[in-house]
């Protein structure tokens, strides 16, 4: 990546404060950079201490997100927390700017409660900023501390708020800020700021582009009415996916432009990830740019004096490629090109943001088309009411943990940084190396209806005939609920249950096969971490973040039986609830179960993908355990933009037989980088050394093994797509084959499989209005039958799985019966189901 020099700022000395500023020329906006260049003391470290403020031209700013500490006593001096830090440049500091109080306050400090980013850690006491000047929270350790732990900009952001367990969630579109107040006066407090900052102009945002406006204006109603229907709605829904797809192909421009630029032909492996180089600025493509200093020799000049780059390296060209002027007419060619599309996309998102901020949306009734998930559906249809306040309004908790259990598990002020919170998973030791074997799944005594004759297998289905409707009228008024205990039209949905979206984890069980036959352990382990990590390769096309499974009804059940691939897998709805499956999955060599509780929650502008409940596999081979909770996804751009999703955090498979784990951490992407894709996986034994092989590569493409038996290897590619995946809901080809009946399941799977629920086979037809009103028949059906069992005091019992004891984290496991009762001891019969679903039958 290479970088224009706009100023040379000469050597920093030690101790002295360095001051200025830069104005950003017309039409230049985009990514600036502070290259500071140690390479002439490589030997020594250095800290720096970085105060970076930006503001509009015509607004100078009156404070610094830093300047935290005013509102301490003795803010002024410096502080022994930073004297033990070593930043001795904060001594010689100018005095911190007092807060006021009333209108003119330029910054609002304070402690609230953070919740750690990896769940069931508890909350951490934080010292927070806001600055109105900029209308950016800030956040520190402590009130005495100069390390900036992180800020979002609130104009860029979403904040609701939760009155009744006095929680605030702010939602920047790449991260979310779960925040309490300890008492009720703070949080009255944060919310009057918060909402000032939110609803403040000082931002310089008078006379610009309403697309810089808080994400929560664009979901106000204005004062007047405008009369707008579905139609219009799908239409600008439409208008603002072909932005997207524009905005993608400028991308690819942009890297192609980038690729014949002779510029940077000689960057080799320097070169940044692919598609991030910057829109081009007037005069960027006549080569006079200085070389990054990371591509320069390290300078032989004394330690004291650090010189700028030779002037004669400016007009040097590449060793490799003659210049030409085919080469140079092709550049020029997409830099134009590049232009007019960063021009078109532009004016379009200007275009569209202002559209959004003169429709109402549309006020749907009880009537609208319904789906399954909840008695409360009715609520979800009210209209929204008009108000004039800039932060969503969260209706139920954000999280099952209370007000009093937030306050047990505060950490202290003077506890360990959370950096951010980085609480280490409790990994575990051999020491207790089989104790939870009751709950991994036991070698079957056949695999029954296997060994099968290969049958052959669609790859595709037919494409939607509907386009999903816009969520934003139904989204404001459910911040913080679980969106899979929320109405959402037919339409939202993909021809496939969620038990179906279940088995999809199997598409890549040849990973769990190749990890059976390996005799070294380290390799094993990061063979079933793979098969982990491929699962979410499922959602690598963007169109199937448009739309939902079906939420399977209680009792329903799906099977799959692969003879081309080995393995028998069965799963059932045990719970609706909260809503929770259970399924298992066999071969020869090896056992998988899971009993997943997923939850969706929506923060204002992404919706967090939660899976509880943890993954187990035991490998017949070697009698090892293995287990992993799903990682964390986030569902992005819900409200306007491209959706996407991307995993987030780290994810952990434990091999709980010998003690060793991995762990996977998903590289986080920047705010305007677009959804990231990198994963990385190292290997710890079980006294927490590393091992010398590790995993590397992408969750949407392949994964690396490094350091095996075989030196670098591909061990994972994702599988096929269906034929134009865009235009046919995004599905993998393994998916679109999982709601078809052949011969194996023809007259042998029960009542209750998910294949034969009309509702789910209208739409895969096409037929949207026959499968609304099969669904209404299907939940009115199921809630009289709930209100029956209720009122004689009766609770459901899942047919094929049985409930074991709660595990000491509170995690409920079912595990698959056997024997008589089993499902493919009865399906060799031709099982019928109990009554519960028998509306699923064709008729």
């Amino acid at each position: 990546m290479g970088l224009k020099q706009i100023r040379w700022v000469g050597r920093c000395e030690a101790d002295k404060i360095v001051q200025g500023t830069y104005d950003v020329p017309p039409n230049e906006g985009g990514n600036y950079a502070l290259v500071f260049d140690n390479t002439f003391s490589k030997q020594i470290s250095k800290t720096v201490t970085l105060v970076l403020l930006t503001y509009p031209t015509a607004l100078p700013p009156q404070s610094v997100p830093t300047t935290h500490a005013a509102s301490q006593p003795g803010g002024d001096t410096e502080s022994s927390s930073s004297r033990r830090r070593g930043n001795s440049i904060m001594a010689k500091m100018p005095p911190q700017i007092q807060v006021q109080e009333g209108d003119g306050t330029t910054i609002h400090t304070g402690l609230l409660l953070k919740r750690r980013r990896k769940r069931h850690q508890g909350w951490a006491r934080r010292f927070f900023s806001l600055d109105f000047s900029t209308s950016t929270l800030s956040y520190f350790h402590d009130a005495n501390s100069a390390t900036l732990r992180g800020s979002i900009p609130l104009s860029l952001a979403a904040v609701a708020c939760n009155e009744t367990s006095r929680e605030i969630s702010i939602d920047s579109g790449t991260e979310v800020w779960h925040l309490r107040a300890r008492n009720e006066s703070e949080f009255t407090s944060w919310k009057r700021v918060l909402e000032k900052a939110s609803s403040s102009k000082g931002a310089g945002d008078e006379g610009h582009s309403p697309r810089h406006l808080h994400p929560s204006t664009a979901l106000q109603f204005p004062p007047q009415r405008h009369v707008t229907n579905e139609a219009e709605e799908r239409e600008w829904a439409r208008v603002a996916e072909l932005v997207g797809r524009v905005s993608g192909s400028r991308d690819a421009v942009r890297r192609l432009a980038k690729d014949t630029d002779p510029k940077y032909m000689t960057s080799g492996p320097s070169r940044g990830r692919p598609g991030r180089s910057p829109s081009p600025h007037p005069g960027e493509t006549n080569g006079d740019e200085r070389r990054p200093f990371w591509k320069r020799k390290a300078s032989n000049a004394a330690p004291n004096k650090l010189s700028a780059p030779s002037d004669t390296s400016l007009d040097r060209k590449p060793a490799v490629l003659a210049s030409s002027e085919q080469t140079n007419g092709v550049h020029d060619s997409l830099m134009a090109l590049l232009r007019d599309l960063d021009y078109v996309v532009s004016e379009f998102s200007t275009l569209i943001s202002e559209s959004q901020q003169r429709r109402q949306p549309p006020q749907l009734t009880a009537q609208s088309r319904m789906s399954v998930e909840s008695d409360r559906s009715e609520e979800f249809f009210d209209a929204v009411d008009a108000t004039d306040s800039q932060l969503l309004t969260i209706k139920g908790d954000s999280d099952e943990d209370t007000v009093a259990d937030a306050q047990a598990d505060v950490v202290a002020d003077d506890a360990p940084s959370d950096s951010d919170d980085d609480s280490t998973e409790a990994g575990g030791t051999g020491a207790a190396h089989d104790q939870h074997s009751p709950l991994f799944p036991a070698r079957p005594k056949t695999l029954t209806p296997l060994p099968l004759d290969t049958v052959p297998r669609r790859n595709n289905i037919p494409a939607p005939t509907v386009m999903p409707p816009s969520l934003i009228g139904f989204l404001r008024k459910n911040v913080g609920k679980d969106l899979s205990q929320i109405s959402m039209p037919v339409s939202s949905n993909e021809p496939l249950s969620l038990l179906q979206r279940a088995a999809e984890i199997m598409e890549y069980s040849a990973l769990l096969d190749k990890a059976a036959q390996i005799s070294d352990a380290n390799e094993r382990h990061l063979y079933v971490t793979a098969f982990a990590l491929s699962s979410l390769s499922s959602s690598r096309v963007r169109e199937r973040a448009i739309r939902k499974p079906f939420n399977p009804m209680l009792g329903e059940t799906f099977e799959l039986v692969r003879e081309d691939m080995g393995f028998r897998f069965v799963a059932e709805k045990v719970s609706h609830r909260p809503v929770q499956l259970a399924y298992q999955a066999d071969s020869k060599d090896w056992s998988l179960a899971q009993c997943p509780r997923p939850s969706q929650k929506f923060w204002g502008k992404s919706a967090e993908i939660v899976t509880e409940g943890k993954l187990r596999i035991t490998l017949h081979s070697t009698g090892e355990h293995f287990s992993l909770t799903p990682a964390t996804s986030f569902l992005r751009n819900i409200i306007a933009g491209e959706k996407y999703v991307e995993p987030v955090g780290e994810m952990t498979v434990l091999n709980e037989t010998t003690g060793s784990r991995s762990i996977s951490t998903f590289k986080a992407g920047g705010m305007f980088s677009g959804r990231s894709e990198e994963v990385t996986t190292k290997l710890l034994d079980s006294t927490g050394r590393e091992m010398p092989v590790s995993l590397s590569g992408t969750w949407t493409s392949s994964l690396s093994l490094s350091g095996g038996s075989s030196g670098t290897s591909t061990i994972w590619t994702a599988g096929a797509l269906v034929p134009n995946a865009p235009k046919h809901y995004g599905l993998p080809a393994f998916a679109a084959a999982l709601n078809e009946i052949t011969p194996i399941e023809k007259g042998k799977i029960p009542a209750t499989d998910s294949r034969l629920r009309p509702d789910q086979r209208a739409l895969e037809d096409g037929d949207v209005d026959r499968a609304e009103e099969v669904k209404v028949q299907l939940e009115e059906a199921q809630r009289a039958r709930r209100r029956d069992m209720e009122a004689a005091g009766e609770s459901w019992k899942p047919r094929w799985f049985t409930k074991v004891d709660e595990t000491a984290d509170g995690e409920i496991v079912w595990r698959l019966k056997g024997g008589k009762d089993g499902y493919w001891e009865e399906r060799i019969n031709n099982c019928k189901s109990r009554e519960t679903l028998r509306q699923h039958a064709p008729e």
